[in-house]
């Protein structure tokens, strides 16, 4: 796991962060009624892992990041030897995302592909996430671009990201790629692309998709109706 650390941080102390030390791992077993006599190592593992990602996730939701930073947390578990999983990166993150720490969030990228994450759609969808909230297209489009079969969840939320940024064109362009791959919408990957119709103002573009939704037998809301009325 070192070679997942960067630079900058392969001199801090290990002993920061007493949560992750055998007494508490205690503590938590005995509060959810587990003998811990019987834990194997594999066990203990998990539940550092558990109480790491822990750990990360309330730092980012009560804490000041900017004084105490979640990837500070990230990197002394690493440097306990703890192995990151996906809900840890995913609660990474979103911490970042909060906080607007570019650089970090990449190095945070760079960590997902060297530990093999980079092919989780829910990882890739909080990458994906995080560049679009600080306004990084591109590397939220290299992200998607990088997966090589995109679920229903990433292409809905690649096309959301493009009419979020008013590119109702780029929306679309990617909904039929999306239709040209074999992925089938549903009513909330729809509804995006209805917006970006509203937000197209095309006549045309809104009958197609309204003849799309009609053979393809997807109920709309109210939303979806209105909109393709009023385009």
């Amino acid at each position: 796991m070192r070679a997942c650390i960067p630079q900058r941080f392969r001199q801090l102390p290990h002993t920061r962060f007493s949560f992750l030390h055998p007494p508490r791992i205690h503590a938590y077993t005995v509060a959810n009624v587990v003998n811990p006599s019987a834990l194997s190592r594999e066990d203990y593992a998990y539940a550092n892992v558990f109480l790491w990602n822990t750990m990360i996730k309330k730092q980012a939701e009560n804490g000041d990041i900017t004084r105490d930073p979640p990837l500070l947390y990230y990197i002394q578990g690493l440097l306990t030897g703890l192995r990151p999983n996906g809900q840890t990166f995913i609660y990474l993150l979103k911490a970042l995302v909060s906080g607007k720490n570019v650089n970090e969030g990449e190095e945070v990228h760079a960590s997902v592909v060297r530990t093999g994450f980079a092919s989780s759609e829910f990882v890739s969808g909080a990458l994906l996430a995080f560049y679009v909230a600080n306004g990084f297209t591109g590397k939220a489009r290299q992200v998607f671009d990088e997966m090589p079969q995109p679920g229903l969840v990433l292409w809905t939320l690649m096309i959301r990201a493009y009419v979020c940024l008013t590119l109702p064109g780029e929306a679309l362009e990617l909904f039929r790629t999306m239709r040209g791959v074999g992925v089938m919408p549903d009513i909330v990957a729809v509804a995006t692309v209805v917006s970006a119709c509203g937000l197209l103002g095309n006549l045309g573009v809104a009958k197609t998709m309204h003849c799309f939704i009609e053979k393809s037998g997807i109920e709309v809301d109210a939303f979806v109706s209105s909109t393709l009325i009023n385009t």
